[in-house]
């Protein structure tokens, strides 16, 4: 079963204040937790922001708004994300505590309270401690469960902090006095050599039985330090994971550390050292000075990530050594964010890519570009746009499997992208990579075994030896070696003697074509293809070994990808652009041939580049249609591509928008009406833009005569095709594939492109209505039966693409660009809907009732006896059905026709009689049933 990955468009989930300084000012972001004292802590739906200069904002992403917030001194900056945890006390009382570590004229720790009672107001408190012991700034905040013996306060939390250097101190969770301190030595103390100039880079706390689930799983050794046996419920002491850099080695560390026992170390004015329980080396590259390392790890799997550069490694940390399990490469990758074990989302600058590090394939990619108004800007005023560019950042945050949204950070706005999974069998949203969503979507360029220095010596051994395709024949011939085929093409191409009608001429007899009736580079093809013409007497005898006709499966494949090569190219059209796909050579009998029997499709057009020597990867869809497009304007060419061949789902929605763009259904952009908002008080005056509104007209009347021109009716129909077509690609390709594509206001527009079908075929409209009001029925359209069923799949598949998300924050702009308009669509399409809905079951209901009819009738037919036909008369004459009886004169509804009982029978030896008076009244009385009613007249 697929889980198919749908990532729905970004969504701006608040606006965050911007941080005093500009230039140096950030953002630090903290997942907040929640509970019982003493009980589990949770992850809630919140997330806690630090802004430099600002405070901390605590935020509620399910509901998108902001819960509380604290101030803080305009000269203080984050050291660290905050930590925030929220406790219920009682049923009434809720306890929030939030520690924030700043610097600014001096180095501080502050710890905001909030209680709240379900009577009384929120209660708002602050307390702070001066670090003055260290120079090195805390890197990481965490809360830990505080032992009950302790006697400092009633609390239950501690606060854990790690500088930079090593050193690790513990504070009281509630006055904020130091219990213990850590020195930095203490972690290199077990090791073999000890570096002098340690820093860690990432620190997490957690527990002892996550640890022995994953990143100590079968260490017996480790746990026999403990006193008791770790249980989840029971004994299960906190553990500290760092990760540690040293630039005198040039090596990095994994460190899992316990702390120090509750029994001795809460003692003012000495130093407890932490104990430390493992110690290994991670694998590291080349250290690259311009990059910072991202981390997570996820301990009770045992699966360390690391982001460095554009490489994003994993490691399994379940065996003696850290291995690395698989390295992803994401170019201009800034950050990652973990789904699940076969799931990672990757944000590079212009784009969020998911990726499943185990078959090292790409799931899902959506862009985050910005730059437009078509894009997150939704809560001032409906039109602030956010400009999009190469300095901007895109970095994630947090991921909320519940909810399923991943949280990221652009620029000044807390972005949320709504992720969309398969359900498991009870019911639960799971974003894992199957195998099977991992078939065809290898990312290319990643590294794999096979791919270096081992496959470059295979294909060395292989490289001068034959494989066993050159000594088969081809489809057709006499096993003649395909270098010697095509030396009589290749001669004339290099010598420059051959043109498109030379080519066409040459390659007639190995296509089984016969193009001799053709007019010579037009459009009109010839007879069938398929058809058989063997003639072998006469004078055409000779020729029958030239002009030899066969069905086009029966054509040499190789033949094909020739003619393909020499028709495409794939070249780049300036330094430093994307290659694109272009036609150079163009016999027109040859290109049709191809586009009518099929074989005008993306993946032979790859196989004969390939096969030209050409190092082509895949072709981007819509390289196809724009080619097309470019040599036939008039969409001639597409219409019979589309039409004839197989295209992908997104290859047809690139011809779906441009057969629209032709036609005039995408609307005005919103540049076009730019210029339309702006008429203030320095405008210029209206004399000095004639020429402009000239040109502008002009431009207008000639679109309008291109819309409306002989050509229409071909893209009409292309764009029925092309529709056609679509519908037949699977459901989740489509809506994948206009999520991809087409632009929310694109959607919009084939949504109301399909409502326009609805009420042009009369789906919406009454049996009973009069011609006065079917105002939008287009009688003399050719209208099938089965379109009902193709404008209600796609129009699914396009409210599905602009997503829940999209209609509720106002992402769907409609074809006059307005953001309150998407209820009224809803409403209109609720109401169309319904009306083609009642307009189905009365046909259904109409067509049980003729039905019925039709059927009393053939009984009736069935029932009369066999009358001798008159040769005489042409036709048979039609029968009337009796109406004196009442019953019969009503609709036949559920009736029988009674069968007639004739009056011959065939006796012994096969001797006719006629029946006795007797032998009739015998079978009358035998059709009459166990229970009936019978009326008498008298």
């Amino acid at each position: 079963m697929s889980s198919r990955f749908v990532l729905q468009k970004p969504y701006v989930v608040a606006t965050l204040p911007r941080p005093i300084d500009h230039s140096k000012g950030q953002y630090v972001v903290a997942e907040v937790y929640g509970g019982a004292p003493g009980a589990k802590k949770r992850k809630r739906s919140e997330l806690a922001v630090g802004i430099d200069g600002e405070g901390v904002n605590l935020y509620d992403i399910s509901s998108s708004r902001l819960v509380t917030s604290y101030a803080l001194p305009p000269q203080s900056s984050f050291t660290c994300p905050p930590s925030s945890l929220r406790s219920r006390v009682s049923k009434k009382k809720v306890e929030r505590r939030t520690y924030v570590s700043t610097r600014g004229s001096q180095s501080e720790l502050t710890m905001f309270y909030e209680s709240t009672d379900g009577s009384e107001s929120a209660t708002l408190s602050s307390k702070t401690s001066k670090l003055e012991h260290s120079l090195n700034p805390i890197l990481y905040l965490g809360t830990i469960t505080a032992p009950r013996s302790s006697g400092i306060s009633e609390n239950t939390t501690d606060v854990l902090a790690v500088k930079e250097n090593g050193e690790v101190q513990c504070y009281d969770g509630d006055t904020l006095e130091e219990k213990w301190t850590s020195p930095p030595v203490a972690l290199t103390r077990d090791a073999a050599v000890p570096a002098s100039d340690l820093k860690v880079e990432f620190a997490q706390v957690t527990n002892a039985f996550s640890a022995s689930q994953g990143i100590l799983r079968g260490r017996q050794d480790v746990f026999a330090l403990f006193p008791q046996e770790v249980v989840e419920d029971g004994f299960n002491p906190d553990l500290l994971v760092l990760i540690t850099w040293s630039g005198e080695t040039e090596s990095r560390t994994l460190h899992v550390v316990n702390l120090p026992r509750r029994s001795s170390a809460y003692v003012q004015g000495m130093k407890y050292s932490v104990e430390s329980l493992l110690q290994v080396d991670i694998p590291s590259g080349k250290p690259d000075k311009n990059t910072k390392p991202v981390f997570h790890i996820q301990v009770s799997v045992g699966i360390l990530q690391q982001l460095h550069g554009d490489a994003l490694t994993t490691f399994d940390l379940t065996g003696t050594l850290p291995k690395q399990q698989s390295v992803i490469i994401s170019a201009e990758a800034q950050s990652f964010l973990r789904l699940s074990n076969t799931a990672v989302m990757v944000s590079s600058k212009q784009s969020a890519t998911v990726y499943n590090p185990k078959y090292q394939s790409k799931l899902s990619t959506i862009g985050l570009d910005m730059s437009s108004e078509e894009t997150l800007k939704r809560k001032r005023n409906g039109l602030e746009g956010i400009e999009g560019g190469p300095n901007h950042t895109y970095r994630f945050v947090s991921y909320f499997p519940k909810l399923g949204v991943a949280i990221a950070i652009i620029d000044k706005d807390l972005v949320g992208i709504q992720i969309e999974g398969q359900q498991d069998r009870h019911g639960k949203t799971r974003t894992a990579g199957l195998l099977i969503d991992s078939l065809g979507c290898a990312a290319k360029e990643q590294l794999r075994p096979g791919r270096d220095g081992a496959g470059s010596t295979k294909k060395a051994k292989l490289s001068g030896m034959l494989t066993l395709d050159s000594f088969l024949p081809g489809t057709i011939g006499l096993g003649q070696p395909w270098a010697e085929k095509i030396v009589e093409l290749e001669g004339l191409f290099a010598k420059g003697e051959c043109d498109e009608l030379k080519f066409d001429e040459k390659i007639e007899t190995h296509l089984g074509a016969d193009w001799g009736g053709q007019v010579k580079g037009s459009k009109v093809v010839g007879p069938d293809p398929d058809a058989m013409d063997l003639t072998t007497t006469g004078e055409s005898a000779g020729r029958a070994t030239n002009k030899r006709r066969f069905p086009a499966s029966d054509v040499d494949r190789r033949w094909i990808l020739y003619a393909l090569s020499k028709i495409f190219t794939w070249t780049s059209s300036g330094e430093g652009q994307e290659p694109m796909l272009s036609i150079s050579f163009y016999p027109m009998n040859t290109f049709m041939w191809l586009t009518t029997n099929g074989y005008m499709t993306i993946a032979n057009i790859e196989a004969a580049l390939r096969s030209n020597g050409t190092p082509i990867v895949s072709i981007p869809a819509g390289q196809l249609v724009r080619t097309l497009v470019e040599v036939d304007p008039d969409m001639d060419l597409l219409y019979a591509v589309v039409a004839k061949n197989y295209l992908s789902a997104p290859e047809i929605l690139h011809a779906i928008r441009k057969l629209m763009e032709s036609l005039g259904l995408l609307g005005d952009s919103p540049s076009s009406k730019q210029g339309l908002l702006t008429n203030g008080d320095d405008a210029e005056p209206a004399t000095a833009d004639v020429g402009y509104q000239v040109a502008k007209a002009e431009y207008d009347l000639e679109t309008a005569e291109y819309q409306l021109g002989p050509g229409s009716g071909t893209r009409g129909a292309a764009l029925s095709a092309a529709l056609s077509r679509l519908y037949s690609c699977p459901s989740g390709d489509i809506t994948l594939a206009l999520q991809t594509i087409l632009t929310s206001q694109e959607i919009v527009c084939l949504i109301y492109l399909f409502r326009f079908e609805l009420a042009r075929g009369g789906w919406t409209t009454r049996y009973t209505d009069s011609p006065e009001q079917l105002e939008m029925v287009d009688e003399d359209a050719d209208i099938q039966d089965n379109a009902i069923v193709v404008i209600a799949s796609l129009l699914n598949n396009c409210i599905d693409a602009v997503g829940t998300v999209g209609w509720l924050s106002g992402e769907a702009r409609l074809v006059d660009n307005d953001l309150f308009e998407a209820e009224e669509l809803i409403s209109s399409l609720k109401l169309e809907v319904s009306a083609a809905l009642e307009g189905i079951e009365e046909a259904v209901c109409l067509r049980s009732v003729i039905s019925e009819l039709v059927k009393y009738a053939e009984s009736f037919h069935r029932s009369l006896t066999q009358q001798p036909k008159d040769s005489k008369k042409a036709n048979d004459v039609p029968s009337t059905l009796p109406s004196d009886d009442q019953d019969i004169r009503a609709l036949p509804i559920s009736l029988r026709a009674e069968k007639q009982i004739s009056l011959l029978k065939v006796g012994a030896g096969g001797a006719v009689h006629k029946r006795t008076a007797r032998d009739i009244g015998f079978l009358k009385s035998q059709k009459v049933g166990k229970y009936s009613r019978e009326r008498i007249t008298l």
